[in-house]
């Protein structure tokens, strides 16, 4: 089902250098992204049920599929990642894919609707968003068990009719945690209190965001999928659109920061070539585009 379109605050222009680094023929759903320590980049299709691994050439294969979708993706460690989806049963799922490119189901969540992106919150314990269920939930990767962390209407979605995700992409960042409700146009913080939840509060209304990164400084640089563009966020809040869909973002739906040895910044942001709000032009590729920060 597409998404209902919605409206977002205009925004001034920044001009970043933006190239493609790598394509995936349409149509192609390419959700969400993850780095390793050696540089690679890996993303989940969610309709083919794969991780696909590039390398710093920008050359794609398949690193490992599964009979199911995928969405979220985080490194646990040098050699393994967290993955979120459902299984081909439609049960929403937890995956743990290893060293050896298996994706292996660790926890089926029957009580889930819509897990999406994951975000560390301490070593072994991640929190997953519930983009239907209007929650977080909390998994310890040690003892394979996920409970409730937090539920708030913040978090939920105002229409369940329409299939625009509500809680979407997660981050943690200086003792908070940082959720973009795409459905409401919110990005929310919850400041932590022993690890344990605070109050969600409204850091930005007006704003349409799927994942986003933050840089040590603070400043988010976030995808808005059926606006296609990246745009950032100051400390202050001064938003900016960096790049769109002329650079090629049609349907930009994560962001990867990737901090490179010689001290230069740069994203890598997932597209799904508009397959849920397509451009006027038509359909395009996935991808992945490169983007230099100054």
């Amino acid at each position: 089902m597409p998404l209902k379109h919605s409206t977002m605050r205009a925004l001034k222009a920044k001009a970043y250098p933006a190239t493609i680094f790598c394509r995936f023929p349409q149509p192609a759903f390419i959700e969400n992204i993850a780095g390793d320590r050696q540089g690679n980049l890996y993303v989940t299709s969610v309709d083919e049920g794969i991780v696909y691994k590039v390398d710093a050439a920008g050359e794609a294969e398949v690193y490992a599929k599964m009979p199911g979708r995928l969405t979220g993706i985080i490194a646990v460690d040098g050699e393994s990642f967290l993955c979120g989806g459902w299984a081909a049963d439609g049960t929403p799922t937890i995956y743990l894919l290893d060293a050896q490119r298996r994706l292996m189901p660790r926890l089926s969540l029957p009580d889930a609707q819509f897990l999406n992106g994951i975000a560390t919150l301490s070593p072994g314990y991640f929190l997953i968003s519930d983009s239907y269920a209007g929650l977080l939930w909390g998994y310890d990767l040690s003892s394979n068990q996920a409970t409730p962390w937090l539920r708030h209407e913040l978090l939920a979605r105002v229409d369940p009719g329409n299939p625009m995700p509500a809680a979407n992409g997660i981050k943690v960042h200086d003792q908070t945690v940082f959720v973009s409700n795409t459905a409401r146009n919110l990005l929310l913080t919850i400041r932590l209190i022993a690890n344990r939840p605070g109050e969600p509060v409204i850091f930005l209304d007006d704003v349409n965001l799927d994942d986003f990164a933050i840089d040590d400084d603070s400043t988010i640089y976030a995808t808005t999928h059926i606006f296609n563009s990246v745009i950032e966020i100051k400390s202050d809040k001064e938003l900016s659109t960096i790049a769109g869909a002329e650079q090629g973002l049609a349907g930009s739906t994560a962001v990867w920061l990737d901090h490179t040895d010689n001290g230069r910044r740069i994203l890598y942001v997932t597209t799904n070539g508009g397959l849920s709000f397509p451009l006027a032009t038509g359909l395009e590729d996935g991808k992945i585009i490169k983007i230099e920060l100054p």
